[in-house]
């Protein structure tokens, strides 16, 4: 099936999601967030663009930028393959990152800045992390006010007069595109057994304690970077959650 060509913004501002090949987690670790960042941090100097707005996600992240001297698939390029390229080394694995091409939304009138900007700041509240946008520490909501070296948020307050800002602080809302990505998919126990099986062959914890150290590592490996929790490694494999993530520690050491 053919490309469809993108959507061009007068603006220059986009709306733009990463999604996590087969929803799978794109964030492990606390490190795997601010590698992120960093590599959006590079990718702007490199690139020109401004930073309006992020929200870094489990499994997908949601950014507002806006294009300067490079173009749109220039400047997702640099920021994709640095950041997929770390990660895939970090983990020992290979192949695509994130889901398809990334999605993008030409922003062209105020009112769908100002419900992108809910929507987005909204996401982890959305997702039942934090009770409030302000308190999730991967989203440039925090910085709102702030100095930045990442979001320009001068840029922002001129695009967003005083008043409507403060209206966009308080109301979250979803501006209705399909963009707009489900919440991050929770597996159930009955899941995570199966793709332990289908990693390593392991029915039960004690096929997979019978297994040899770097089988063990690689099936924990594996299963985090699916996004499963410690907890639910733990029961699929019999082991406590220090023995796994003792496991998964020692398997970076070994790579």
């Amino acid at each position: 099936m053919p490309r469809h060509a993108r959507q061009l913004a007068e603006s220059a501002i986009y709306h733009l999601m990463l999604r996590g090949v087969n929803r799978d987690a794109i964030f492990l670790e606390d490190e795997d967030f601010e590698r992120f960042l960093d590599a959006l941090s590079i990718t702007k100097e490199l690139s020109g663009c401004t930073v309006l707005a992020y929200c870094l996600m489990p499994n997908h992240v949601h950014l507002v930028i806006r294009t300067s001297r490079e173009p749109l698939a220039t400047v997702m390029k640099r920021l994709g393959v640095r950041y997929a390229s770390w990660f895939n080394r970090k983990y020992g694995r290979v192949g695509h990152l994130f889901q398809d091409r990334f999605k993008s939304r030409p922003v062209e009138t105020d009112e769908y800045f100002v419900a992108l900007l809910r929507y987005v700041w909204a996401n982890p509240v959305e997702a039942g992390i934090v009770a409030r946008p302000e308190e999730y520490r991967w989203s440039s909501r925090r910085q709102l006010g702030r100095r930045s070296s990442l979001v320009d948020n001068d840029q922002l307050a001129q695009l967003l007069p005083d008043d409507v800002l403060g209206e966009v602080e308080t109301t979250p809302a979803k501006p209705g595109n399909e963009l707009l990505t489900p919440l991050p998919h929770i597996r159930g126990q009955a899941e995570v057994e199966g793709i332990l099986h289908e990693i390593c062959g392991a029915c039960h914890p004690a096929d997979f304690q019978d297994l040899g150290l770097s089988a063990r590592q690689r099936a924990v490996n594996e299963l985090r970077t699916r996004g499963v929790r410690y907890q639910q490694i733990a029961m699929a494999t019999g082991l406590s959650v220090y023995a796994v993530r003792k496991l998964q520690a020692a398997g970076k050491v070994a790579r």
